[in-house]
This record gives C-alpha cells, structure tokens and sequence, in this order.
C-alpha cells in the first residue's frame, strides 16, 4: 500500500527544497493546486483529505511570509485549520516553526523543554500556530528551526550576498548567535523523520534541528566575504559595520538544542560551512538567469 503525503507548499524555497527531497522517495506526492484546494476556506480543506486521505501532512506553508511584516496570518489560519481537520481524520503532522518563538534571555542554547517567550510578531505568530496544533491534534511533530540559509528567497544570506556584491556596507550584529541551516538539510531532516512515521514511528511533540556548527552573525558575514574575495567574485569593495547590543525583537541566541531529533530518529546534524560556496554558486547562477530573462 503506497504512502500518501500532503505538501502544503512547493511555491516558496522551503516549499520547493521539501518537494525536491521528496519527490526522490516512495511516496505518493500530493500538491494540491489552487483549483483543488482553497486553503482559506476549511471546507475545502476537509473536502480534499477526505477525499485523498493522505498519511502524513507536512506543513511549511507561510513559513517564509511570517519573517515579513504583516505576513504572520497566512502561518496561524494553516495551521489552525490543519489543526482542526487533521484531529478530525487522526492524520499526523509535520509542521515547520522557528526559534524565535524564544525570549531575550541569556541562554547559548535553547532545549526542546524551554518557555516560549516570542518577542516579535514573527515570534508570536510561530508561538500561536504551535500552541494551537499541540491542543487539538496528539499526533504531531512541530520542528523548529535555526537560521535558515538558501540561494533562493529573502534569508541572510541571500541578503549579505546582494549588499556585498553592490559594494554596500553591511551591518550585522556581534551579539546575535545562531546556527545557519541550508534549506537542503531542513529537507534532509523532515524527509528523515518522514521515512520512520512511514515505518511505524510514533514519535512526537516539539523538536529542533539546527547545523552542527554555531557562530554569530558577523562570523558568518566575514566568512562569506572571505569566501566572496578568494573567488575573486567582488567587484567592488563592501564593509561591515558592527552593531554591539541587544535586539529587542529577537533572542539573542538562535541556537538549538536538538536532542530528540537525535535520540528519536537517530538524525545527526551537518556543517553548514562545506555548503557555503555552492550555495553562493548557485545563488550568482540564480541572478544571471533572472538577468538574462529581463
């Protein structure tokens, strides 16, 4: 019997880096069209698992909306709703989250166990969609992650490489530490966990993955400009400015803990740093294809 699995988005890079990963696997991929599924409508929602009945649902959409001013309601009303149907039909959920659901305390790490203390919109709305999920469906995984970094969309990387590139100064904080995530891994590791529910795992609640290397955001920048100079890629000469205090809308450390992950699924984290410059390469390959087509 074939294992169906429901992919709430394939539009944005988290979205299109889950589907990659798992249109290699056994499943039966369902990617609902808008003419399918209307998902502001819970009706319509219900209409399409009853009639699919999928196994497994994974869910990361308005995942990247909610970094964005004004884009947290697409996150809540999903999950909310996936929330509802799902307890319905007793069908398992993987949902996508964030460490900044986390306060501003002084803490290097954050554990699976820590207090949720969000300090932004984007912190509550990450807040409030795993609250909703863990009270009415027993069955689920929310995942948080770390900084995650791609050569698609609007992350830290894509953004230092824009300014250093323009020859812009960059201002990036010496205080904030996190763990960058290629949106590969994060793939990676959902596909993991999604491969032992199909084997019989019944493992749930909250968990985080995060790279297995740890720095703060201006370790990063220097990196990636000392990456950018060897490859003699700049054309014009950036600078980083240093910021030394505390965001008040952010924790300090993105950093997690990520020991269920480890001891349920037996997931170990990777370096973030031998991707560095593929992503890079694939990010400039990106930009000229978008020149081209204008």
């Amino acid at each position: 019997m074939s294992f169906k699995l429901l992919l709430t988005d394939v539009i944005s890079p988290l979205g299109r880096a889950l589907e990659h990963e798992l249109e290699r696997e056994p499943f039966k991929l369902l990617v609902p069209a808008a003419a399918e599924l209307d998902w502001s409508d819970v009706h319509s929602l219900q209409s399409y698992l009853h009639k699919h009945q999928p196994d497994l649902i994974v869910n990361c959409r308005g995942w990247e909306e909610a970094f964005h001013a004004g884009g947290q309601a697409v996150l809540i009303s999903t999950a909310r709703q996936l929330a509802q149907v799902c307890s319905d039909l007793q069908t398992p959920l993987i949902h996508l989250s964030s460490y900044s659901v986390f306060g501003g305390d002084s803490k290097g790490t954050h554990s699976e166990k820590d207090t949720v203390a969000p300090l932004s919109d984007t912190g509550r709305a990450f807040a409030e969609a795993e609250q909703v999920i863990t009270e009415l469906l027993p069955k689920h995984i929310i995942l948080r992650l770390s900084w995650v970094i791609g050569a698609y969309g609007d992350n830290l990387l894509t953004r230092l490489l824009s300014s250093f590139l323009a020859g812009a100064s960059v201002t990036v904080n010496r205080r904030l530490r996190g763990a960058p995530t290629a949106l590969s891994d994060v793939a990676r590791v959902t596909v993991a966990m999604t491969r032992q529910i199909f084997c019989g795992a019944e493992n749930w609640g909250v968990m985080h993955y995060c790279s297995s290397d740890s720095c703060t955001e201006d370790e990063f920048a220097e990196q990636l400009l000392q990456l950018l100079i060897q490859q003699q890629l700049l054309t014009a000469e950036p600078s980083i400015t240093l910021e030394d205090s505390d965001p008040t809308d952010e924790p300090l450390s993105a950093i997690l803990g990520c020991r269920r992950a480890r001891d349920y699924f037996g997931i170990q984290a990777r370096s973030w740093r031998p991707s560095l410059l593929p992503l890079v390469k694939q990010w400039l390959h990106n930009r000229e294809q978008i020149k081209a087509a204008q």
